[in-house]
């Protein structure tokens, strides 16, 4: 797993992250971003790629709360009131791409997930992302 966590290393991963269509789309965001006034990233956004083989626990761990619970509810995926809590997910060729805004100011998690992931997260990913 990766995590982008400050300019330096967002910026970097637009230009090096191994993966070609999370590269596009870190510089598609580093592209936007700049627009503010901002003098790190991390005052914005912090991205977490998370890579074939990873453990859903240890993304939990990284988003600070579980991914396949809604934050809000406490419902579980599987739940028949369960919904993510997400507020934008995107279905790319190879990758989800999930936007989670934590705080009022804006603040935000972006997780770039491959689709060769783990199977209960990947059904949940083919399930709720549209």
């Amino acid at each position: 797993m990766q995590i982008l966590h400050d300019s330096k290393t967002i910026e970097e991963g637009a230009r090096l992250c191994p993966y070609r269509d999370v590269r596009q789309l870190l510089a598609a965001y580093v592209e936007r971003l700049g627009e503010y006034e901002v003098d790190d990233l991390s005052k914005l956004v912090r991205f977490i790629v998370f890579e074939h083989g990873d453990a859903v626990t240890d993304l939990d761990a990284a988003l600070g709360f579980p991914i396949m619970t809604n934050r809000f509810d406490g419902t579980h995926f599987g739940e028949p009131d369960f919904s993510p809590s997400w507020e934008v997910a995107e279905e790319h060729s190879h990758w989800y791409e999930l936007v989670f805004v934590l705080s009022d100011d804006g603040f935000g998690v972006v997780v770039f997930i491959p689709k060769n992931t783990q199977p209960q997260l990947l059904n949940m990913l083919q399930q709720y992302v549209r």
